[in-house]
């Protein structure tokens, strides 16, 4: 009898709590982070508001118009100049598309949010105008509910934080799909909690498709991973894979590339021909699948191409761009874990190595266990990565005069924590699963901290300023959400009680499976008689192991 798609989301077991801590992060952020404060938030919104309207592209922003802003650069103007559309926003919901005040000096809180500014009357023109529609086109429909500026926000937020949720769930799904061998289960839990890093909530959460960008990627990853196993995928994964890959490719002009990133993973864990052989055993739902994603692909291709979104590469400046990425690859790096604002809330550095230690202990623990061909692949992977931030940065973001961010790149690299608790499953002894089951539940816990820390840290900076004092929810703060900062900081502490839940989960269902499973080998069989399994070799189930007693000799029979 086939399963149901979620069933593992009706028990309250380390899946399905996980899921919901990472998903009541990304809600948390939505409703108290300030309104405008992620990288290019306005504009974001202005699109989602005219796309819930009908308007998918809006009109063209003169050039001349571009220039008189000031703050555009000849550079800048070559890709800017294309993107920038006009649109006509209801009158209630119209704001000005420029940075906030806390964009343009960090050391205040978000207090300075609270002043009037001044609505042009006429078109809000947004710098993301011509990206592709479809996450937009969501998001907008939930604010025709809206009655102001602020609702109009946060059904937005809710918009992207629905569809981001949606794809850490097929994520998940697919991830834990075709279980294998006892303790794959924590391993791939850890590897997701790794993966959503502080900086993927935070996008996650916010107007726009760069969450749906991130957690698209992860389901592409996981997918890859799942349809490469040993085992025939389910017609059910073939259907999840291929509309959360057509999804993430019409979220953003370079979508594309993540989708054949993850393409490659697959195809590197089977070989180009046993995965085209695969494909062609899927039967129909591969062949839906296949033809989904490529729907997917050419739609987003031939929008940015049509609107001309990809300026020109200017060879001659390829080589200071290289030098440039180089130099900033530390604070790039640094972004991937979770700078937020717009790029003016760092994290202590304490939280940078913790995340560096969890993702880069299960790089270094898949390398050293893999064979041959898992080494290459990850080697191959870390490599594709270092190579692609420098290309990116050298040939398209440093030449458009905007810089290098790490969220640029993140898509592939949260693709190296799932690759590498692949890895971990297939190929770790039997006699360490139990503690490597320990040790994921050690990575899931320890996330979960990480990301009320990050709140915390946010929270704090639009509170009070980055001085002000440290317990910033118990004096009158400068700036808080609806209902102040008491309830909102009791409220963040469930979704780390939630992890660490399923966390212990996590560990107990990973031990009794390894409790369960019969190991061959002398001493380790079947009991006669009793119609159970002998213990394994990692197993701590005591009641099985039986007692030693001495040898006695027989008794003679009595005389009479």
């Amino acid at each position: 009898m086939k399963r149901p798609l979620w069933s593992w989301l009706r028990k309250p077991g380390a899946p399905a709590l996980l899921l919901a801590a990472l998903t009541g992060w990304i809600f948390l952020w939505a409703l108290t982070n300030p309104l405008g404060t992620a990288p290019d938030e306005p504009s974001h919104y202005a699109k989602a508001v005219a796309a819930g309207r009908g308007q998918v592209l809006g009109e063209p922003v003169p050039l001349a118009r571009l220039r008189s802003f000031g703050v555009f650069s000849e550079d800048s103007l070559r890709q800017v100049r294309n993107a920038y559309r006009g649109f006509e926003l209801p009158a209630q919901l119209r704001i000005t598309t420029s940075p906030p005040c806390t964009a343009l000096d960090p050391e205040v809180s978000a207090a300075c949010l609270r002043q009037a500014t001044a609505v042009p009357p006429g078109r809000a023109e947004s710098i993301v105008g011509a990206y592709p529609p479809l996450m937009y086109l969501s998001e907008g429909a939930l604010t025709r509910a809206a009655w102001s500026v602020r609702s109009g926000y946060v059904f937005a937020r809710f918009g992207s934080a629905l569809v981001s949720a949606a794809l850490l769930a097929a994520a998940t799904w697919l991830l834990l799909g075709g279980q294998g061998r006892p303790g794959r289960r924590p391993l791939a839990l850890a590897g997701i909690a790794a993966a959503v890093t502080p900086m993927v909530v935070f996008l996650g959460s916010q107007a726009g498709a760069s969450g749906t960008e991130l957690t698209g990627a992860l389901a592409c990853a996981a997918a890859a991973l799942r349809l490469s196993r040993a085992e025939q995928p389910s017609a059910r994964a073939w259907w999840v894979a291929g509309i959360a890959m057509a999804v993430t490719a019409l979220s953003r002009p370079m979508a594309p590339l993540w989708i054949v990133l993850a393409a490659a993973l697959g195809a590197g864990r089977l070989s180009p021909r046993t995965a085209w052989h695969r494909l062609r055993e899927g039967g129909r739902p591969a062949t839906a699948a296949a033809a989904t994603v490529m729907l997917g692909l050419a739609g987003s291709v031939l929008w940015t191409q049509a609107l001309s979104l990809r300026t020109p590469v200017l060879w001659g400046r390829l080589g200071h761009g290289l030098v440039l990425a180089a130099e900033t690859a530390a604070e790039s790096a640094r972004q991937t874990v979770g700078v937020f604002g717009w790029q003016s809330v760092p994290l202590p550095t304490a939280l940078y190595g913790l995340w560096a230690l969890l993702a880069g202990g299960l790089f270094l623990a898949a390398f050293a266990v893999g064979r041959r061909r898992d080494r290459a692949l990850l080697a191959g992977g870390l490599l594709v990565v270092v190579v692609l931030y420098e290309l990116l940065a050298a040939a398209v973001f440093i030449q458009n005069g905007f810089g290098m961010q790490g969220r640029y790149i993140l898509p592939a690299l949260v693709m190296l924590p799932l690759l590498s608790v692949e890895v971990l499953a297939d190929r770790l002894p039997a006699h360490l699963r139990a503690r490597a089951a320990t040790a994921a539940a050690g990575v899931i816990a320890v996330s979960g901290a990480g990301q009320f820390a990050a709140w915390l840290t946010n929270s704090h900076r639009y509170a009070v300023g980055p001085d002000g004092p440290l317990w910033f929810f118990l004096p009158q703060p400068a700036w808080s959400p609806p209902g102040g900062w008491t309830p909102w900081t009791a409220l963040a502490c469930i979704p780390m009680i939630v992890t660490f839940a399923a966390a212990r989960a996590a560990h107990r269902d990973a031990l009794a499976a390894a409790g369960a499973t019969p190991a061959a080998g002398p001493g380790h069989g079947p009991r006669p008689g009793s119609g159970r399994p002998g213990p394994g070799p990692d197993s701590f189930r005591r009641d099985h192991i039986p007692l030693r007693t001495r040898p006695t000799r027989p008794t003679r029979p009595t005389r009479r």
